[in-house]
């Protein structure tokens, strides 16, 4: 409780020293008569989604005589290879880093760069579940390369243990990584859960530490390794880079509202009233054990502000490229505490692992439009593209702001460059973004 409290009060003294201390004037904020939806709403789509989904892939079977895949552009996209970075016949090969990525979409991701010639350390929980599934890849590897006569592309490993509820963890995966490697190509922040309600060592709520704060720390102390990294695209036309960084996000991003709060932690402290804005106070309440009910989904807006505030502080002059990423709604391991019967609807309907990953695949290696920092897996019934449209002709489908609805579910298209939902702070999300990251810096100092 003593941690927590003087995380609570470091937040607010720190905020008048912080990069971002003009930004603290509430009076700035535009009001939350925002663009995000209510949490209920959530539920109350969940079922329209089905149907459309249901009813518009049918409709595409019966009518699969006529091109009505092509006309309406619902043809899955594809990564050229003059859009992806070069893996060069060097050594050592290039590193990747994927948190869980023993399983489900993670594991998939993992697979895709190690067939591609990456070197991907499976970083998890479990060690014997982090050898296995390296096992698993490594085998798939030689049997895949071995089919079609090729030469053996990349490989999976295990590092050690990493457990993101854990700080302590973070820091010593971390340690012997930069002690063994002195680059990293690709960290994908792929890890999480999906429940709430326990509090971590450290101090924190369950799932947000686990979804977010635990990748926040992770991803600051691999910085100058992602730094010391040089990635090369085949088309010469294209400047090298330094280090990618893919942060999972999700179709919950929103409906992460700041203005339904009802209640605040009673743990000896006090966090200040609701004010219905995406600011300091709201972040550190989804920190905060009791601070929020809806962690799962704050976590996922929280990756996109993630995402723009890397871009802002190592994007033009470091080289670093950061991208998060929508992997739609797939039937993974995520879902393993949900009943038999809800596991296997979500099968039926939901997309696979292999086709979950594609969004994180494209968000590693390719050369997405230097303004996009979100990619989804659906083809949206929007007659307008977005102004990002893109010469690179692997990004080249792009949409605007689309309904949520559109969004849990429909015909699946791979990846497309998607404009988020961002805080009404007046300044494209840059302004909440730039207070996260201050809260959890100070919730992550030594």
């Amino acid at each position: 409780m003593t941690a927590i409290a003087w995380n609570r009060d470091a937040v607010a003294s720190n905020a008048r020293s912080s990069p971002h201390a003009d930004q603290i004037n509430n009076d700035d904020w535009e009001s939350d008569a925002q663009p995000y939806y209510a949490r209920a709403s959530f539920m109350k789509m969940c079922l329209p989604a089905l149907l459309y989904s249901v009813l518009f892939k049918s409709a595409l079977r019966v009518l699969s005589y006529v091109p009505f895949n092509s006309l309406l552009r619902i043809d899955p996209s594809l990564l050229r290879p003059e859009d992806c970075f070069m893996i060069q016949n060097s050594s050592p090969p290039p590193i990747a880093i994927i948190t869980g990525s023993n399983t489900g979409v993670g594991f998939e991701t993992a697979q895709g760069l190690a067939q591609r010639g990456y070197h991907v350390i499976l970083a998890c929980r479990s060690r014997q579940k982090g050898l296995d599934a390296a096992e698993k890849i490594n085998k798939h590897i030689i049997t895949s390369c071995t089919e079609q006569n090729s030469k053996i592309a990349g490989k999976a490993s295990f590092l050690q243990p990493l457990d993101l509820a854990s700080f302590a963890s973070i820091r010593s995966f971390c340690k012997a990584f930069s002690e063994k490697y002195d680059q990293l190509n690709i960290l994908v922040n792929n890890a999480g859960i999906n429940s709430q309600g326990d509090v971590t060592e450290d101090g924190l709520e369950m799932c947000f530490q686990s979804n977010f704060v635990g990748h926040f720390l992770l991803t600051k102390l691999l910085i100058p390794c992602l730094q010391n990294a040089k990635n090369t695209y085949k088309n010469n036309e294209y400047k090298d880079e330094a280090g990618r960084i893919v942060n999972l996000s999700s179709v919950t991003h929103h409906f992460a509202p700041s203005n339904e709060r009802t209640h605040h932690p009673n743990d000896g402290g006090s966090l200040p009233e609701n004010n219905g804005i995406h600011d300091k106070h709201f972040w550190l309440g989804s920190a905060m054990p009791g601070g929020s009910t809806a962690t799962y989904r704050e976590s996922k807006l929280a990756s996109i502000l993630f995402t723009i505030e890397l871009n802002k502080r190592f994007g033009s002059e470091k080289g670093i490229r950061s991208i998060s990423v929508n992997p739609g709604s797939v039937s993974s391991d995520i879902w393993r505490n949900e009943s038999a019967f809800t596991q296997k609807i979500y099968r039926m309907v939901y997309l696979t692992p292999k086709q979950g990953a594609s969004t994180s695949v494209a968000g590693s290696v390719g050369n997405f439009p230097i303004d996009a920092i979100y990619l989804q897996p659906y083809w949206q019934p929007i007659i307008f593209r977005s102004k990002m449209n893109s010469a690179i002709q692997s990004f080249q489908r792009s949409y605007p702001l689309p309904f949520p609805m559109f969004e849990m579910l429909g015909p699946y298209i791979s990846h497309s460059v998607t404009v988020p939902r961002l805080p009404a702070d007046g300044c494209g999300g840059y302004k909440s973004a730039g207070q996260l990251w201050d809260v959890c810096d100070n919730l992550t100092a030594d």
